[in-house]
């Protein structure tokens, strides 16, 4: 089945890590606020809300829609929120 889904609060997975590898070098000397705000930087910098399509059975739709959003943005996921907006039989999965 082919799912036309729309995605909403997404709560995006933003370490440290992430944080080196947008703002080296000058965030060698940064104090922990430093950390949050470009933290905060970088998650409203990314989308709260998706419209993905994504072909599986629907026991695996969540898992998936996961995956797609990591695979449209960038970023590992915390959490999220989705509604299916249409559902499409694949020929694929027949």
């Amino acid at each position: 089945m082919v799912y036309i889904v729309k995605v909403t609060s997404v709560d995006y997975c933003i370490e440290d890590e992430d944080v080196f590898d947008n703002y080296w070098p000058e965030c060698q000397d940064w104090e922990d606020e430093d950390f949050d705000r470009a933290r905060s930087e970088i998650y409203d910098g990314l989308p709260q809300e998706l419209i993905l399509e994504v072909e599986c059975d629907r026991k695996d739709l969540d898992d998936m829609v996961c995956d797609a959003i990591s695979e449209e943005t960038g970023w590992l996921i915390y959490s999220f929120d989705y509604k299916i907006l249409e559902r499409k039989s694949s020929k694929s999965l027949l």
